[in-house]
């Protein structure tokens, strides 16, 4: 009796782990691809979802490849900020990341935790001059002359205190003026010392550079800095958005909403296509995998028969001798003496 009910028991189970095989191999792919990213990105969480459109290419058309509100990107650490790209020292060799050229930073304006992370490009680096009080930046003596200017003081890029002006820039081709002597005042009204850093700006922020407005007045420190942006997983952000907030911040172009309830209805409809397909074959008698290789016209698969085994503890069936006699295993083993025989 115990032992029938040990074999009922472990025969429910069986059954209870086949009608969940489909929930527990997705979470089992699941968690690969959370391990994955971890290993990749090196941070966590390692996906950061895309709350602004100061990174879009259009507000009212989305496109892979670029990042739009909603998307979800890979925050890559890295080893050292002098990995990352800026957009000006990209235009000699073209080196381009999510539609433009140069590297997108995730950064802390100011190193706060209490600031949420700003996701913008790269634009160019400036290192202080301490000597002269002003700042350098190289990469101008690298790109055109004809892309930079300098109002209300000489053109040259060494110990820069006027304003930078900068044209062509990004994909809709904008004017960008970096007021480095209104950085170099804020500086000395809250009594700190300029440090060098990275000039950032997002690409559909119309050429306002991060500098120039209340998103980070200083120049952003490499330790500010939390990661590149690699790779996106795009409008799946828009769950978390519509769901816990916060409300995105600008529009959401609207092929966004419909690529994304195209691929839920796809990620869930087509598992129970399948499923459903599968209960109707079985109960007409049609094993799934047999009907699919027929409609293909593929072999079928050949089952082997089964080898006859003995079982543990009884005596294997009599054979015949060459004389046509059936022994037994016991009288082989004596010979083929009966008891009693010498």
């Amino acid at each position: 009796m115990f032992e029938g009910t040990v074999s009922e028991a472990i025969s429910k189970v069986i059954k209870i782990v086949k009608s969940l095989r489909g929930l527990i191999i997705a979470v089992v792919i699941v968690l690969l691809i959370i391990v994955s990213l971890v290993l990749y990105s090196g941070a966590w969480p390692p996906l950061v979802v895309i709350e602004s459109k100061s990174m879009q290419h259009s507000n009212t058309e989305s496109f892979i490849g670029t990042i739009d509100t909603g998307d979800m990107v890979i925050l890559k650490k890295m080893a050292n900020t002098t990995e990352v790209r800026t957009y000006l020292e990209s235009l000699a060799d073209g080196y381009q990341t999510y539609g433009e050229y140069g590297d997108v930073v995730i950064y802390r304006p100011y190193g706060s935790e209490s600031q949420t992370p700003i996701i913008h490009r790269a634009l160019l680096r400036m290192e202080y001059n301490s000597s002269g009080g002003g700042f350098d930046i190289p990469v101008l003596g690298e790109i055109p002359s004809s892309m930079w200017s300098v109002a209300g003081g000489p053109k040259d890029f060494h110990n820069m205190k006027a304003e930078l002006v900068l044209t062509g820039i990004g994909y809709n081709q904008v004017t960008v003026r970096l007021n480095i002597s209104i950085m170099l005042s804020h500086f000395a009204q809250v009594a700190m010392v300029p440090f060098s850093g990275f000039v950032t700006l997002g690409d559909n922020n119309r050429g306002i550079a991060d500098q120039m407005s209340n998103i980070c007045w200083t120049p952003v420190r490499a330790d500010w800095i939390n990661g590149e942006a690699r790779g996106e997983l795009p409008w799946f952000g828009l769950l978390k958005l519509w769901i816990t907030g916060p409300t995105p911040d600008g529009p959401v172009p609207e092929n966004s909403k419909t690529d994304l309830f195209v691929s839920l209805g796809l990620l869930i409809g087509v598992p129970v296509a399948i499923d459903v397909s599968s209960m109707i074959l079985e109960r007409k008698g049609k094993h799934p995998g047999t009907w699919l290789r027929s409609k293909l016209g593929l072999k079928q698969k050949v089952e082997k028969p089964l080898k006859e085994t003995t079982p543990i503890g009884k005596e294997p069936t009599s054979k015949k001798s060459k004389s046509g006699e059936s022994k037994t295993s016991s009288e082989r083993r004596s010979g083929g003496k009966k008891k009693g025989q010498r």
